[in-house]
């Protein structure tokens, strides 16, 4: 299983709760290190992440396509939580650190690598504008696919997340 929630260090990283911003709440918004990060979650076996594929340019109003190959590098069989963040890194308005936008679960023999495939519909990369419209901005997003979140500080999770960079045009 993985974590649904964020398990912070310390109360003092908490917000006051008589503040209703979403400036350090939530793993899309807290730049600080957790005791264990949302999607964080263990396996009696391990898995490595490979061959991340997914094109550098789109159009706004296309589907990205991304694709991965899981291994599991263990002695077991395990199922994985494979993760997909995007990251929207314009920030011309407040913007998540990132957002958990798909997930699959999968189950891995000892040795068997699968591909995973997600889609990404271009209705994932909009944002409310400071007008409270919903607008997708073309620029630079980051993708990251993996067993966690990206620049996470738990076990080999780090390891186990491969980022690509695109732009929408």
């Amino acid at each position: 299983g993985r974590l649904p929630v964020t398990f912070y260090k310390s109360v003092e990283d908490l917000p006051p709760f008589d503040d209703y911003n979403m400036s350090g709440r939530t793993y899309k918004y807290f730049k600080g290190e957790p005791l264990y990060p949302f999607g964080y979650g263990l396996s009696y076996t391990s898995f490595k992440y490979d061959n991340l594929k997914v094109g550098e340019e789109y159009k706004i109003g296309d589907t990205v396509t991304v694709s991965a190959k899981v291994k599991n590098t263990g002695e077991l069989a395990g199922d994985e939580v494979v993760q997909l963040y995007l990251s929207n890194l314009n920030q011309s308005v407040p913007v998540p650190i990132r957002t958990l936008k798909g997930f699959k679960r999968i189950h891995l023999r000892p040795g068997e690598i699968r591909t995973i495939k997600f889609s990404i519909p271009s209705d994932t990369f909009s944002i409310i504008n400071n007008e409270n419209e919903k607008v997708i901005l073309p620029g630079q997003y980051l993708i990251s696919v993996g067993g966690g979140q990206p620049e996470s500080k738990m076990d080999s999770t780090v390891s186990n997340v491969l980022e690509a960079r695109i732009t929408l045009l």
